[in-house]
């Protein structure tokens, strides 16, 4: 580790990421790929004491996932993860937490104390419904200020599947809608749903697209090979690339990187030792 590294890693600790997203929406795979884990997270309180996650009775679960709340996976305690659950609920008490809590950390003096970036999954399954309820209000009405907001589109080979039926629909060959579905099924989400998130009042800095499958056609028929998430070949770089890539602070793009277990492309593109 070099002298350079070495003075970041007295600044900061670690990189604090507030998560997003209705349930379901891929928010703990996608979390467990970035630590390069299959684990579940330590939790921990504004005290900094573990909370133990077996004890607590199901009627208090929600008190449990207090958005001051630290997630913490052992295999990279880097990252300190804040979960909005309960969120997407789009009540205006959530609403304000969420609100509240950024702009609390966005007052904070100590780098290891302020928010880094939100990742914000939305799942793509049902496109028609992106914007609706809690993130049209966020997009709409909270201002992260400084801190980046990438938007994660989960589930997108659902979003292939229905191209891939919308295709069929105009008639044409099942074998054929599902190489132009492939092909054309990105810039088709862009166009027709992303570009409404991205002309909101606070747009997303960025956004990736990840999908849980593989697709193959062959003769007609429809082959789908799923990839197994808890696999080591399969990661979210992309999502890793776009955060780096929109973090406008040196100090803390370096930060990121060097934080990294699993991604040495990272490390050598951005020029950090670990």
């Amino acid at each position: 580790m070099d002298d350079q590294t070495l003075r970041l890693r007295r600044r900061y600790d670690q990189f604090r990421v507030l998560v997003m997203g209705k349930a379901n929406a891929g928010k703990t795979t996608i979390l467990q790929k970035v630590c390069n884990t299959t684990d579940q997270p330590k939790i921990y309180n504004s005290e900094g004491e573990e909370i133990d996650l077996s004890a607590v009775a199901p009627s208090r679960e929600r008190g449990v996932h207090n958005i001051e709340n630290e997630m913490i996976f052992d295999a990279n305690p880097g990252y300190i993860f804040h979960d909005s659950r309960g969120f997407e609920c789009g009540s205006t008490e959530e609403f304000k937490i969420v609100q509240d809590f950024i702009e609390q950390r966005r007052r904070e003096r100590a780098s290891q104390r302020q928010l880094h970036a939100i990742w914000y999954c939305l799942p793509t399954d049902n496109a028609s419904r992106l914007l609706t309820g809690a993130e049209a209000r966020f997009f709409q009405e909270c201002d992260p200020g400084a801190v980046p907001v990438i938007a994660i589109y989960t589930k997108f080979d659902d979003f292939v599947l229905q191209t891939h039926q919308f295709f069929m629909s105009k008639g044409w060959e099942e074998n054929d809608a599902f190489n132009v579905a492939l092909k054309c099924a990105p810039h088709r989400f862009t166009n027709v749903y992303a570009n409404v998130i991205n002309g909101t009042r606070f747009p997303p800095s960025r956004d990736v697209q990840l999908q849980g499958k593989n697709y193959f056609s062959f003769i007609g028929l429809l082959f789908t090979s799923y990839i197994d998430m808890d696999k080591p070949d399969t990661n979210c770089d992309k999502l890793l690339e776009k955060t780096v890539d929109v973090l406008s602070d040196d100090t803390l793009r370096q930060l990121f990187v060097c934080i990294q277990k699993n991604n040495l492309d990272l490390c050598g593109k951005w020029g950090v030792k670990r």
